[in-house]
């Protein structure tokens, strides 16, 4: 009797459960996307590429916090002067053309003629150009020159000043023609142009005899004297 009763309360649960409950037991497991299987990975920040590689002055100005700024007027100054101890008018001229362009954006310095500058250097070169000669005769020489041009009883040139008869005969020869100025001739000139000078503007007369009333002269035992003299017209130098 026991086993009957034990059997019809057995009977009795299976017919309490949900059909439900069965169909679940039964079906198949759901699939899942494959990236659900995947493990998940840590995120990685995207890294920035690397600045381009920058020289070594550029390394020098951001580690140092510096700036330059390039001179170009003296920069082409410098190449009007080798042009014109190389005797190369074309590059000279080229030079000054860069020069004056510079000089009107800004830069600093003097407007200084590429033609005449190689003729003063020139003239200096056939004067006072021999090597054991001294660079404040070679400015004496320049300078009496440029005192000319500025000077009323002359020309208002340098070329007037240079060819004016019966003056700087040498200009008027084969070798002046095709000279090459030496480069302490042209350094010398250079020094002029830019405004240095030796001796007061009254100061017109460069001879081996003196003329005129006596500033200073320069004895050579090769060229022998050379005197330096001042202008008979003394009022008109102020």
């Amino acid at each position: 009797m026991k086993n009957i009763l034990s059997l019809f309360t057995a009977l009795l649960l299976l017919l309490s459960l949900s059909p439900r409950a069965f169909a679940e037991e039964d079906a198949e497991p759901e699939e899942l996307p494959p990236e659900a299987y995947l493990p998940e990975l840590p995120k990685i920040e995207p890294v920035p590429a690397p600045p381009p590689e920058k020289n070594a002055l550029c390394r020098l100005l951001d580690e140092n916090s510096l700036s330059y700024e390039v001179d170009l007027a003296s920069y082409y100054l410098e190449e009007m002067a080798e042009a014109a101890a190389a005797g190369d008018a074309a590059a000279g001229r080229a030079a000054e053309e860069c020069r004056a362009a510079a000089l009107a954006a800004g830069c600093g310095g003097e407007e200084i003629a590429f033609d005449d500058l190689y003729l003063l250097a020139r003239v200096i070169d056939c004067e006072a150009g021999s090597d054991w000669l001294p660079d404040d005769f070679r400015l004496c020489v320049g300078e009496v020159v440029l005192n000319r041009v500025a000077s009323p009883e002359f020309p208002d040139t340098l070329r007037e000043v240079v060819y004016q008869r019966g003056q700087y005969n040498v200009v008027n020869t084969a070798r002046f023609a095709s000279l090459a100025p030496r480069r302490p001739c042209v350094d010398a000139a250079l020094r002029l142009l830019q405004g240095e000078r030796r001796m007061v503007p009254a100061v017109v007369f460069q001879s081996d005899s003196i003329q005129g009333e006596l500033f200073t002269m320069y004895a050579d035992r090769r060229l022998g004297n050379t005197y330096f003299c001042l202008s008979e017209r003394l009022e008109l130098y102020p």
